[in-house]
């Protein structure tokens, strides 16, 4: 049976998932005056967590890891500051001023080499558990009157000449509800999605990569301290995989190892295992891997998961259907954007909702209009940055012109920006960033090229002066 609006008078935004972007975008129209109601086919993961068995990472939604921990910037920040949140989020985050880069061959963890991110000080990125954000967000919505969350409900279908919404619960029961719109915020596997498909001609894509990642464990040192440097993110680039690290509060690191399916599959034993992190990760293996003394026991235990790409287009149907987030838009972690991106999707909603009057059927296509472009230029920017994090940081080239980069930045301020500035420490549309990047890259290049050029002219002409005396 549809449930009786009438004692409200007005038909609930319905938003399905409970994750980071579901619960900032109910948060969003919650504050808008909307009425909210929030479905995560999952069990509310506060009642689930439980303590990790070494004492780690404090509450965890699953025994067995898959989530790569957050890195949040600008984008994220302003979404965050839009709802009051920062301050409180920003309590348990940690700020990283640059990637800490371990070279190959090197046993000493201290010999690394820091490139911040920016040469300005006050410029970084933050790290923090996806667990405890989403906790967060949920804590909060709990002291929303207007907006309801209910869990183990998951979204079957949508009725768009009646506007209702059919949920299942866990013991299969089957309730629908009439819905003002349906805002998708349900991953990279969205069923809410799939019911759009059915309504618009969508184009659509999916793309896997050989690479996928498999988490790992950097506790404290035993005083109780950070075992590395804290404030970056620590990569070990090894052109054709890598391992990063991202401190966490209770100060361990998670890390994770990024490698091809293929690869890992030849790690078949624990000897394997330590004699292929002996070989690329010295300093991880060094006084018997007292880095990482439950390598072993996490390699083995957690699974291997796969990364992927994902588009589409439109994003709307109507003033009835709207994806936000990986629903509409899943892009590699390698820029650390889609937490970000899924934020500023909400935000841009909210944002949108304003300047047309709360007018949803303008909302929704502007909406997609405008971040459909943007987001296929993250995914694009996403799978650049993995060849740059994997095997660029430890080019002397690319040390170089970053730091060309940053003086012409000085130089033109506003006009010349780095194509990770735009990316992280701005709202700039990710196509764009990547455009105005392209052009600079040209400008540089023919700069070079201009430059040797008149170096070979001068060699010939004081060549051919010594020849002639």
């Amino acid at each position: 049976s549809i449930d009786n609006m009438a004692e409200t008078n007005q038909e609930p935004v319905v938003i399905i998932g409970a994750g980071l972007v579901g619960s900032m975008a109910a948060i969003l129209m919650g504050r808008r005056g909307c009425r909210v109601q929030l479905y995560e086919g999952r069990q509310d993961p506060r009642r689930s967590s439980q303590q990790d068995v070494n004492g780690l990472h404090g509450m965890l939604c699953n025994t067995t890891k898959r989530s790569i921990n957050l890195a949040l910037s600008h984008r994220g920040l302003c979404a965050l500051r839009k709802i009051g949140m920062e301050g409180k989020v920003m309590e348990q985050a940690i700020a990283m001023e640059g990637r800490m880069i371990h070279p190959p061959g090197e046993a000493d963890k201290n010999k690394s080499v820091l490139q911040p991110y920016d040469h300005r000080p006050g410029h970084a990125i933050f790290s923090i558990s996806r667990e405890d954000l989403n906790f967060a967000l949920l804590e909060e919505i709990e002291g929303m009157p207007n907006v309801s969350v209910e869990f183990e409900k998951k979204f079957e279908s949508f009725d768009s000449s009646a506007n209702v919404v059919n949920v299942t619960g866990k013991e299969g029961d089957r309730s629908s509800v009439k819905a003002r719109c349906v805002i998708g915020a349900d991953g990279a596997f969205s069923k809410v999605r799939e019911a759009l498909a059915r309504v618009e001609r969508m184009n659509f894509s999916r793309e896997y990569i050989t690479t996928g990642y498999k988490e790992l464990t950097i506790p404290p040192t035993p005083a109780g301290d950070f075992a590395m440097h804290a404030r970056a993110l620590h990569i070990w680039p090894r052109e054709e995989f890598m391992l990063i690290a991202l401190p966490n509060a209770d100060k361990s690191f998670t890390a994770t190892l990024f490698i091809s399916f293929e690869e890992i599959e030849k790690i078949k034993t624990p000897e394997q295992l330590k004699s292929f992190f002996q070989e690329w990760f010295p300093d991880v293996a060094a006084d018997n891997f007292a880095l990482m003394p439950t390598l072993v026991e996490d390699f083995f235990g957690n699974p291997m998961s796969p990364l992927l790409s994902i588009t589409c287009d439109p994003w709307h149907h109507k003033d009835k259907l709207l994806l936000l987030g990986d629903a509409a838009h899943a892009c590699l972690p390698f820029y650390g954007q889609g937490m970000n991106a899924g934020f500023e999707d909400a935000l841009r909603l909210d944002e949108l909702l304003e300047e047309r009057g709360g007018d949803f059927l303008a909302t929704f296509a502007d909406l997609s209009k405008e971040l459909v472009p943007s987001r296929r230029g993250l995914v694009q920017a996403s799978i650049q940055n993995h060849k740059e994090m994997q095997s660029k940081t430890n080019s002397k080239l690319f040390i170089m012109k970053k730091k060309v980069d940053w003086l012409l930045e000085d130089i033109f301020p506003g006009k010349w920006i780095p194509l990770y500035t735009m990316v992280t420490f701005t709202r700039i549309p990710y196509h764009e960033a990547l455009r105005r990047a392209s052009v600079q890259d040209r400008i540089l290049a023919a700069a070079f090229a201009s430059l040797t050029v008149l170096g070979g002219i001068l060699a010939c002409s004081s060549a051919m002066r010594g020849f002639r005396r």
